[in-house]
């Protein structure tokens, strides 16, 4: 396997659940184009009502950094926006480094998890002439090997683990979620949700499973039983799951950019709606992260404030790292936090979800 290996890899001990899912699955080219909400606005809804207000965003800028020594004061001046996120009117921030880890992957951007040691497990969506079918692993030295599959698998979506270390894998191509131990031996959990996509592991060792064309979560009994959870007709088209400390599912909506927060009582709260379609949801320390495949950049969501700014991308696909606005990648898709507290994720080459690139995206102000 011919790949390209990066400087930083993974340090830590904790086991670290993956917020990914398929790009340039589920959605069609349509839905890549679809803008349904403003480029210059922020939608926001209210949740103790259905109502929904618009408010408008502050312009792209990014503020200037100070640097202060015992000697000297400097201020470094902004990197420029580009021409690309001027039309968005969100702010820009240069605290954010995005680097290669590891590129040239034979696979479509479905999944990416990261286990306790640092080891990387990627879903392949596939490819419009040959179906995603396995699960590789990726070791922290860049082998890369095939480490699980089974005869229903096709099209793997998002990939994650549960806080006891297992792996959950959902197959949107054959309706079924599959379980996968420390060995790579793959066991169907359930294929009765239709066209699973986000997946979002509970400590009572169940898993709530977002259906993409159903519009309904459903939530998954360890003997396999699926049940209705929640079910909204604002739901075009989920994507992704993600679970905040407090038991609150953040799920991104692929087709239009929507973002929700669904607390334990299950109910459907808008956080926002960004301009483009979206593909997968991260949280770390109060934010959402946000990747989106219709605008090629990397959105946070401060969930105190809900403030929205871009950290990383210039509005075009590439392959240039650096900070901020420096950096560009092809669609990206799936996107996660790394043991280290970082952010990874993973995107195709240009306008294609093949091959897979990853990312590693760390907070340096």
């Amino acid at each position: 396997m011919d790949s390209r290996i990066g400087t930083t890899w993974l340090v830590g001990a904790a086991v670290v659940a993956a917020s990914c899912a398929s790009d340039g699955g589920p959605a069609t080219d349509a839905a890549d184009t679809a803008n349904p909400g403003s480029a210059a606005d922020v939608v926001v809804t209210d949740p103790t009502s259905e109502v929904t207000t618009t408010a408008a965003a502050p312009p792209s800028t990014i503020v200037e950094t100070t640097t202060t020594t015992a000697a000297t004061t400097t201020t470094e001046p902004p990197l420029p926006v580009p021409e690309a996120l001027q039309q968005y009117n969100f702010p820009v921030s240069d605290e954010w480094v995005v680097e290669t880890v590891v590129a040239d992957i034979d696979s479509g951007t479905g999944g990416l998890a990261i286990d306790a040691n640092g080891v990387m497990y990627v879903g392949d969506f596939g490819q419009p002439d040959k179906p995603g079918t396995q699960v590789r692993r990726i070791q922290p030295d860049g082998t890369i090997d095939a480490f699980a599959t089974a005869e229903g698998m096709r099209s793997l979506t998002m990939t994650t683990f549960g806080a006891d270390g297992t792996m959950y894998q959902s197959s949107y191509g054959s309706d079924e979620v599959y379980t996968i131990d420390a060995e790579g031996n793959a066991t169907l959990l359930t294929s009765s949700v239709r066209s699973p996509t986000g997946l979002a592991p509970l400590d009572d060792g169940s898993v709530l499973v977002a259906s993409y064309g159903t519009a309904k979560i459903f939530r998954v009994a360890p003997d396999g039983e699926a049940s209705e959870w929640v079910a909204s007709r604002r739901f075009r088209g989920l994507n992704s799951l993600a679970l905040g400390p407090d038991g609150t599912v953040y799920a991104a909506d692929h087709r239009d950019g929507q973002v929700f927060a669904i607390p334990p009582d299950g109910e459907v709260e808008l956080l926002v709606n960004f301009p483009k379609p979206t593909s997968h949801v991260a949280y770390l320390d109060g934010s959402l992260f946000v990747t989106s495949r219709g605008a090629y950049l990397v959105f946070r969501y401060d969930l105190a404030t809900g403030d929205v700014e871009i950290i990383a991308g210039n509005g075009e696909p590439g392959d240039a790292d650096g900070r901020g606005v420096e950096a560009s990648f092809g669609r990206p898709n799936a996107i996660t936090v790394g043991p280290d507290g970082a952010l990874y994720m993973n995107h195709g080459d240009g306008d294609s979800n093949f091959p897979v690139t990853i990312r590693r995206i760390s907070h340096q102000p």
